[in-house]
């Protein structure tokens, strides 16, 4: 049996949208990751730099997308964004 689809969450998500909604929560936590990795910043860094607590940050170390919506993640990449010029 082969699977076809664009988008891996199609599988597991109640609706098309929420498949939509979680990939591009999952795409933003993949950027956000690879712009840390590359700074190699400490949690205490994450947190001055995101403006997060603690807890977030360690949740954002760990990839957990179901902790915050869209509109946080796209927020930490734009501060990231803006922090390395």
């Amino acid at each position: 049996m082969v699977l076809k689809s664009d988008n891996n969450f199609d599988t597991v998500s109640v609706s098309p949208q929420h498949a939509s909604l979680d990939k591009a929560c999952s795409d933003l936590m993949i950027k956000i990751h690879q712009t840390l990795d590359l700074r190699n910043a400490p949690i205490k860094t994450t947190v001055q730099v995101l403006g997060v607590t603690p807890a977030q940050a360690r949740s954002l170390t760990k990839g957990d997308i179901d902790k915050f919506s869209l509109y946080e993640l796209q927020t930490f990449l734009k501060r990231l964004s803006t922090d390395t010029k």
